[in-house]
């Protein structure tokens, strides 16, 4: 069976079974430029609040779609916050693939080895490309910068190659739902962070016994917990 591509709606307004809707530009822009599809050519369309519909590329180079039946319920996104203290093309690279995990939130983390300030209307263009190629039923959410001290709340987990306490599933089994993720900088969290943690009883935990670069150490942390939540009962 052939792929069919999944676009998002501009957000605002309720859709139904049988209405004209239209592409954001960049999105039109895809559609017809880029995947090149034509009139007739079958597509699916999230309204981003979790509903999916089929649909009918009517015009493609104003990416104007017929809707048509409203797909069965999508799965939802995992209970799970990434806060990153990274920066740049490689803290890019972990927006997009946590996006493709299903993670529902990813934001900045102001952790003492931060090097420079996040782009995260950059990472709101990022995540939004990730979901449609991912094809879930939201965007995960880009949140604010969030400080460490603030990040240590409870469903915390601080995961560090530096130095750490306890095994990911005792981790788990201590912390709430949703699980918040911190990831440090390329250098590490501090020993005053580490200790910090402590204080706050928020578990530390390593991710393997090799040293993984920042994006790397984001994406398996989360990839372990996806896989560990799912297989929870209820």
């Amino acid at each position: 069976m052939a792929h069919t591509f999944r676009f998002f709606l501009p957000a605002g307004g309720a859709v139904a079974s049988g209405e004209r809707v239209e592409l954001a530009a960049d999105d039109a822009h895809r559609l017809h430029k880029v995947l090149r599809l034509e009139a007739g050519e079958p597509v699916e369309v999230a309204d981003g609040a979790g509903r999916v519909f089929t649909a009918t590329v009517e015009t493609a180079k104003r990416g104007t779609l017929i809707l048509g039946e409203e797909l069965a319920a999508q799965p939802g996104l995992a209970p799970i916050r990434v806060l990153l203290a990274q920066s740049g093309p490689r803290a890019d690279d972990a927006v997009e693939k946590l996006v493709e995990l299903g993670v529902a939130e990813i934001g900045p983390l102001l952790a003492a080895g931060r090097r420079r300030e996040a782009r995260t209307d950059r990472w709101e263009r990022i995540a939004a490309g990730a979901a449609a190629q991912a094809k879930l039923a939201r965007i995960p959410t880009i949140i604010a910068p969030v400080g460490y001290a603030e990040a240590l709340a409870g469903g915390a987990i601080v995961c560090s190659h530096e130095e750490h306490d306890t095994p990911l599933e005792a981790a788990l089994a201590a912390v709430g739902r949703p699980v918040t993720l911190l990831i440090g900088p390329e250098a590490g969290f501090s020993a005053a962070e580490l200790a910090e943690a402590r204080v706050a009883s928020c578990p530390i935990v390593a991710l393997g016994t090799t040293v993984l670069r920042t994006e790397t150490a984001a994406i398996v942390a989360a990839a372990l917990v996806r896989a560990r939540l799912a297989a929870e009962p209820g």
